[in-house]
C-alpha cells in the first residue's frame, strides 16, 4: 500500500512539473531586480560571488555534476574555471532543451548565458 501512494505522489509531481514554464522562470528570477548587478543587495551576483568563492577556495575536481540544474547554468560558470568536465542534469525535458538550445546556439533561448 505504502509503494502504491508513493508511485501515486511521484505521477502527481511529475504531472505538476509538466506544467513548469523555464521562460517565465528565467524571466522572474534572472532579471532585474534579483540580477541587477548595479545594486549590492541582489541576489543574483550575491549568489554568484558565493558560488566563485567555493570554486576558487575549496571546491575543484575533474567532474562536477550538478544535479537538478532546472533552466539555468549559472550555478557551475565559476567550476568550469577549475572542473575539466561539467554535467547538467534535469527532471524535465523542457529545462533541458532550453540549456541545450543556448549551448548549441540555436536561437530563441530565454535568456544568454554569455
Amino acid at each position: 500500500m505504502e509503494d502504491k501512494g508513493r508511485e501515486n505522489g511521484v505521477a502527481a509531481m511529475a504531472a505538476c512539473y509538466q506544467k513548469f514554464d523555464p521562460a517565465a522562470y528565467l524571466q522572474y528570477n534572472y532579471t532585474p531586480p534579483r540580477a541587477d548587478f548595479a545594486r549590492k543587495d541582489s541576489i543574483v551576483p550575491w549568489k554568484l560571488a558565493c558560488l566563485h568563492r567555493a570554486f576558487t577556495e575549496d571546491v575543484s575536481g575533474e567532474l562536477l555534476v550538478d544535479i537538478g540544474s532546472g533552466p539555468t547554468l549559472y550555478q557551475v560558470l565559476s567550476g568550469c574555471e577549475v572542473f575539466n568536465k561539467v554535467i547538467l542534469t534535469d527532471f524535465l525535458e523542457v529545462n533541458r532543451q532550453e540549456l541545450r538550445r543556448w549551448l548549441q546556439d540555436e536561437g530563441g533561448c530565454s535568456l544568454d548565458w554569455t
